[in-house]
């Protein structure tokens, strides 16, 4: 498939993707991974924002994966762009460069949906497209734990601890969320439905005071529930 190549999609079809970043081997090899699960379809790739906005005008893709650097502009400049034409899409940015808090920020900041390292596989980056309407923003856990070491853990506001309250089956889930397990896998591990693992994940957040993954993963390290967790 081409830059732009379209693939036919069938009315109430499987979830519609577009690719868009100006690697063409990587957006192609992306393509054909999405196109392989056969609950996916790309509806074409882009090289830049101008083209993607073209595609997504004509095609109207559920979610786009985008590349944080592009020519001509930014993956984050580019989100806001695709997302103020078309509000009801999902954005996964991927990026080649460092994570860093300032970055995670940005995108998130941009609307995006989730950010991904490009250094994750492409079946991980494909497993993470359909589970983006089930995060606040979906982010790849591995590179947090790491970012959270490499700075000596994120700076956000202290919050009433509330570690104390934490029940084992709260611990179990943050234990498995920490490393590096997606929630559906947690909560087949933990013999719950995914229902059940979203609400204990849901209650960490409202007795931590957190909002999305980075500063769960953040306060967790601040109060060492990374090393009592489990």
């Amino acid at each position: 498939m081409g830059a732009g190549g379209v693939i036919a999609v069938k009315a109430g079809g499987p979830l519609k993707v577009m690719v868009v970043d100006d690697h063409l081997v990587f957006a192609e090899a992306l393509a054909l991974a999405i196109e392989a699960t056969g609950q996916l379809t790309c509806v074409g790739t882009a090289l830049d924002i101008d083209q993607a906005a073209s595609l997504a005008g004509e095609f109207e893709p559920d979610v786009a994966v985008v590349g944080v650097q592009l020519d001509g502009t930014d993956g984050v400049s580019g989100t806001r762009r695709l997302l103020g034409e078309h509000p009801q899409m999902q954005v996964l940015v991927l990026t080649g460069l460092p994570l860093s808090t300032s970055l995670v920020r940005d995108v998130a900041a941009s609307g995006a949906s989730g950010l991904l390292p490009k250094s994750a596989s492409l079946s991980e980056v494909v497993e993470t497209i359909p589970s983006l309407r089930g995060h606040a923003f979906a982010v790849d856990r591995r590179s947090l734990v790491s970012l959270c070491e490499a700075t000596g853990g994120v700076d956000v506001p202290r919050r009433s601890r509330g570690a104390d309250l934490l029940t084992k089956r709260e611990h179990d889930i943050l234990s498995l969320l920490v490393s590096g397990v997606d929630l559906r896998r947690a909560a087949a591990r933990l013999g719950i439905t995914v229902n059940t693992a979203r609400g204990y994940v849901k209650n960490l957040h409202r007795k931590l005071g957190v909002h999305n993954q980075l500063e769960l993963l953040a306060v967790a390290r601040e109060r060492g529930l990374l090393e009592n967790a489990g």
